[in-house]
């Protein structure tokens, strides 16, 4: 009988098979408010549970959280306990659905993943993220679509469908790799920075990878088709999407910085202003049929652009919040979604020799051979790592189902194929990631990056010019500790010569900075911390050394402890 008969005969009595629903009755027997109260036991009680335990799954046994929800997801849906079956729920509205969440998921990871890009990384890594969304993207593109059709024997006008549906890198799954405590210690920034940015700048460009063999596969004549491609979706849908992408950001970052300078805003208004600016930003393209997964993208990079934004809701962690819950909620529903009955009619191991394939030769090859064209690769373990982690996930399923809502083609077998791809993509990159845990040991975290920047070269500075004062003042010990006389008749200990570097305290320096920066512009009993922080990550964001000031104050901090010394 299952949990919803169970349901059906507290709410019934003896007729569990009756679904009348009576005004006294205290537990409703409607079928489709007991699937949604369901609903809700059930994703609530997976995220408390994960959690209670989440650090234990994510930095001891090394799972991403996709790799779980999805496998919570099998666990309720069809093919084990059948608490959720979405084919029952929506009916001939199932792939609408599917459509319709994946694009909010998405839109609302690419605009976050925009958001935390530190300043104009953009205009700064414009080489690296070029690279990887130009020559790069057709290769993977170029090289799936062969796969597919060397494996599957399809025509090359659907080969080249599927292979548009898995070229993007996914930013829902990058985001549960490159984010947490191990990808923090293992992971380089400048390496997560880059799979951020360009998970969410190519998942918006698929679109004209979808759309153009479609287009020469029905048109007659490939001149019309590539006009009406060039014409419809790469200048309307692309162009039109980054330039309306543009004026969102920029009036959403003025209107918000208008208000909190006049007091109209309050802190929870500006918290929660990024989840509307995405609902808006969706729903106005959407409606214009422009692109606004890339659109999202744009919006959050330039709100970001000058940092303010970023100062007043990073304290808070509230886009991490939404985009777990978001994003542990979206592979749920996809593990109820893995159509495995249809696994066999495609052939199981044409699925499995694909997907290998496709993982190990879709992307890797290509940025091993462009590495030294990719600035923010700086070593052959960097590129290995960014050449190997090209998730595919939300965005494969999207783009599925766009050829199958707006194109009206056959969901069978494009969304199974899709579906087993994305599932071997959350099994082995979600699984992988540790691997790399005694490859790859540098940054932790952009603060500390950063500080660590400062204090080297302020000590460089401090070496030329006062090397010879720093040369004889090491040899200088410090005098005798005046102790107090005690039983034994042992002498007096002695302390050991202390040298100017290692007097010197990291946070000393770090401070010291911060203060000279406030100071620079403001007088001290106008310039906050807020005005400290400010100076310093707009120096950071631009990239530009610490100023003479701040360097003279450490030296005359060294001095200082050398003269008591």
């Amino acid at each position: 009988m299952g949990l919803f008969g169970l349901a059906d005969a507290v709410a019934n009595g003896t007729n569990s098979t009756s679904h009348e629903s009576h005004w006294e009755e205290l537990v409703p027997s409607d079928p489709e408010l007991r699937t949604a109260h369901m609903t809700y036991l059930l994703l609530g009680a997976f995220i408390t549970f994960f959690g209670l335990v989440s650090h234990i799954v994510k930095d001891r046994l090394y799972m991403s959280e996709a790799m779980v929800a999805a496998a919570f997801g099998v666990i309720i849906g069809p093919i084990a306990g059948k608490l959720f079956v979405p084919e029952h729920l929506f009916g001939d509205s199932l792939h609408k659905t599917i459509f319709e969440v994946s694009r909010v998921v998405i839109a609302l990871q690419c605009l976050i993943a925009g958001i935390a890009l530190p300043g104009n990384y953009l205009w700064k890594e414009a080489k690296s993220v070029g690279m990887l969304l130009g020559p790069v993207m057709i290769y993977m593109w170029l090289s799936s679509a062969l796969i597919v059709w060397a494996v599957f024997g399809f025509d090359w006008a659907f080969a080249l469908i599927l292979a548009g549906c898995v070229t993007p890198t996914d930013p829902v799954l990058a985001n549960s790799i490159v984010k947490g405590k191990f990808a923090e210690k293992y992971i380089p920034y400048h390496v997560r920075l880059l799979i951020s940015a360009e998970s969410a700048a190519n998942d918006g460009l698929g679109v004209p990878l979808v759309f153009l063999p479609l287009y020469l596969w029905r048109m007659a004549g490939a001149g019309k088709a590539i006009g009406y491609w060039l014409l419809n979706v790469v200048l309307y849908q692309i162009i039109l999407a980054v330039v309306i992408g543009i004026a969102i950001g920029y009036a959403s970052r003025k209107a918000l910085k208008y208000a909190d300078r006049h007091g109209w805003i309050d802190k929870e208004a500006m918290l929660g202003s990024f989840l509307a600016i995405a609902l808006l930003s969706m729903g106005a393209m959407s409606l214009m049929g422009v692109d606004d997964i890339l659109g999202c993208f744009v919006v959050g990079s330039v709100l970001s652009w000058d940092l303010w934004f970023n100062r007043h809701v990073d304290e808070s962690n509230i886009q991490e919040i939404v985009d777990s819950i978001f994003n542990m909620t979206y592979f749920i529903f996809f593990g109820t979604l893995i159509p495995w009955m249809d696994f066999a009619d495609v052939s199981i191991w044409k699925l499995v020799v694909a997907s290998l394939l496709l993982l190990l030769f879709r992307r890797l090859p290509i940025v091993m051979l462009l590495k030294q064209w990719i600035p923010a690769l700086e070593t052959t373990k960097e590129a290995f790592f960014c050449g190997w982690f090209g998730p595919i996930g939300a965005g494969a399923i999207f783009y599925s189902m766009i050829a199958v809502v707006y194109l009206e083609m056959d969901p069978k077998p494009l969304f199974p194929i899709v579906a087993f791809i994305v599932l071997s993509s959350i099994v082995l990159h979600g699984g992988s990631v540790s691997l790399f845990e005694f490859g790859i040991t540098r940054h932790t975290t952009w603060k500390q990056e950063r500080r660590e920047r400062k204090l080297q070269r302020t000590l460089s500075e401090e070496a030329k010019i006062n090397s010879a004062a720093i040369v004889s003042e090491t040899s200088i010990s410090m005098p005798a500790l005046e102790t107090e006389p005690t039983l034994t008749n042992s002498p007096p200990m002695r302390p050991r010569a202390m040298s100017i570097s290692k007097a010197v305290d990291t946070s000393d320096l770090h401070h010291a900075h911060a203060e000279t920066d406030a100071s620079a512009d403001k007088p001290v009993d106008d310039a906050g911390p807020a005005a400290a922080d400010e100076t310093t990550d707009d120096a950071a964001a631009a990239g530009e050394p610490s100023n003479a000031s701040g360097i003279a104050s450490s030296g005359a901090g060294s001095k200082t402890v050398a003269s008591q010394a």
